[in-house]
């Protein structure tokens, strides 16, 4: 019994204190990288790349056309309209929207815009920015390297406190056996 530890297995302390302080800050910095990243890539970098691109159109909105306001950040508003292919050729029947910045589209004008989703094959569903926010911008082209990043720091954490750390090593051997 004297090679027994004292102290059940997940109250015994460390075996380098210091270093396992310095894995659970990176793991949180792992965590907050990845809620950092992965929302903005699922759901803006997309159209950041499109924006990237440069496919520059002269977006019509009809006078007849309909608006709505939303989604945020902001009071975006988008509507329907239509624009040449970038490329110059069938034209596309989509959505404009400010809804990262820019000018605000207007039932009856015509503006300037980029394409940042192109068409279908039948001409319709195109998706063309007016503006986007330099802040926005960087966050949502940066936001895979922020996920992978993350990730990356989150599992490189983890695998450092299981090695030293007793209580990420091995279960609760000190409980009584069910039954």
């Amino acid at each position: 019994m004297s090679g027994t530890p004292a102290l059940p297995v997940h109250l015994r302390p460390p075996d380098r204190p210091g270093l396992v302080r310095l894995l659970e800050g990176i793991a949180v910095a792992g965590v907050l990288l990845l809620l950092a990243g992965v929302p903005v890539w699922w759901f803006m970098h997309g159209t950041a790349a499109g924006w990237t691109e440069r496919h520059v159109v002269e977006v019509s909105v009809p006078a007849d056309a309909t608006c709505r306001t939303g989604p945020p950040p902001g009071r975006p508003v988008t509507c329907a309209a239509t624009w040449a292919a970038y490329d110059g050729g069938e034209p596309v029947t989509g959505e404009v929207s400010n809804r990262y910045g820019g000018e605000e589209p207007r039932p009856g004008t015509t503006l300037d815009a980029r394409e940042v989703r192109p068409a279908g094959s039948d001409g319709s569903g195109g998706l063309a920015h007016t503006g986007y926010q330099v802040v926005l911008l960087r966050w949502a082209l940066a936001a895979p390297y922020l996920a992978a990043g993350g990730g990356v720091l989150l599992l490189g954490a983890a695998v450092g406190l299981v090695r030293h750390d007793p209580r990420w090593r091995s279960p609760r051997t000190d409980l009584p056996r069910p039954g």
